[in-house]
């Protein structure tokens, strides 16, 4: 809004006056200062901080970030946080997963496995874990159960190998799904396919 206009018509309104640039310049430095204080509101979310904020968060819950990219690291900060407050419990546990991963109750699974007697106890399966996440984050398989790992109690161990994807095919025509079929060119929608542990692995051991 042209904010000259409220002014008596003895001045001069049109935009090469110079009190509509100097209008101008205070209206634009208000929109900075608002922009910064939204920024710095913004700062105090770990799911929005990035850079040297991120950086300050990590050294907060001492996690290194390694050669982590923003995204990367922002998951290792909230795997550190879930590690400092996991009880050790299932509920617990999987509280930490699900805001970690940002996931519901359902995408991540973990169940006890069944083994013989001269095996080793308390081994829990991973086996149904969000692949969306990994690959937008540029995580491998291994680097996502050794986060997961790292959750457990010393006790317990990890039992992982491969990873359920989301896509489904139906014959009927008329029967589709966004979140489970065929996605677009843009890969906004569609459901993804499944992983094998393992296959992805060309990402260095994750920084402790």
């Amino acid at each position: 809004m042209n904010r000259a206009e409220r002014l008596p018509d003895c001045y001069r309104k049109d935009e090469y006056g110079n009190i509509y640039k100097l209008l101008y310049l205070n209206a634009s430095a208000i929109e900075e200062l608002k922009e910064d204080i939204l920024a710095v509101g913004e700062s105090l979310d770990l799911k929005i901080a990035t850079g040297k904020t991120l950086d300050l968060y990590g050294e907060m819950v001492e996690q290194q970030r390694g050669l982590l990219n923003d995204e990367q690291y922002r998951y290792m900060i909230q795997a550190r946080i879930g590690r400092n407050n996991v009880q050790g419990s299932y509920p617990s546990v999987m509280k930490a997963l699900l805001l970690m991963f940002g996931g519901k109750p359902g995408d991540i699974t973990l169940e006890d496995l069944e083994l013989d007697e001269w095996e080793d106890s308390c081994v829990v399966k991973l086996s149904k874990f969000p692949v969306s996440v990994l690959v937008n984050a540029g995580f491998s398989s291994r680097q996502a159960v050794e986060m997961v790992e790292r959750l457990l109690p010393i006790c317990v161990k990890l039992f992982a190998d491969n990873f359920e994807g989301t896509f489904t095919f139906s014959g009927e025509a008329m029967e589709y799904d966004a979140e489970a079929g065929f996605a677009d060119i843009e890969q906004s929608i569609g459901g993804y396919l499944g992983l094998l542990l393992g296959e992805d692995d060309k990402i260095p051991v994750l920084p402790l």
